[in-house]
């Protein structure tokens, strides 16, 4: 929201196959989107009256934010809160995060909470953006 320093909801994101980029490249809305300052377009669509998209940015169209029963969609950024995944490294025995089997859980509930804050932010007549960091 305008004037406030810390986000108010922080929550894993997952799209299709991830790629590091920054302009758009043949078959780029089969990735990820890419790095950066998006603007997004709110209202009407598949999750909310009131659902947000990134309307543009290179390589992708009308990229909306949502939640499924997978964990990733063609041209949907699904939300979601962390599952981490853990092992025993065998020589320090300490547990570590094992990035690549985390998962998502409760999709539907964050979804709820990012449309409030649409509705808020959409009253007080705010831009909405999104950042990309990968």
């Amino acid at each position: 929201m305008d004037g406030e320093e810390e986000p108010r909801l922080v929550c894993e994101a997952r799209e299709p196959e991830f790629r590091e980029y920054s302009e758009a490249f043949p078959g780029a809305s089969r990735f990820c989107l890419p790095v950066g300052r998006w603007k997004l377009a709110v209202g009407g669509g598949p999750y909310s009256p009131m659902g947000v998209r990134v309307a543009r940015c290179p390589g992708h169209r009308q990229v909306y934010f949502g939640y499924g029963l997978r964990e990733c969609e063609p041209d949907r950024v699904l939300v979601g809160w962390p599952v981490f995944h853990y092992y025993t490294d065998e020589v320090t025995g300490e547990r570590v995060e094992y990035p690549p089997k985390r998962r998502m859980r409760d999709g539907e509930e964050v979804f709820e909470q990012l449309d409030k804050l649409v509705y808020e932010a959409y009253g007080r007549g705010e831009e909405m953006w999104v950042i990309i960091e990968n």
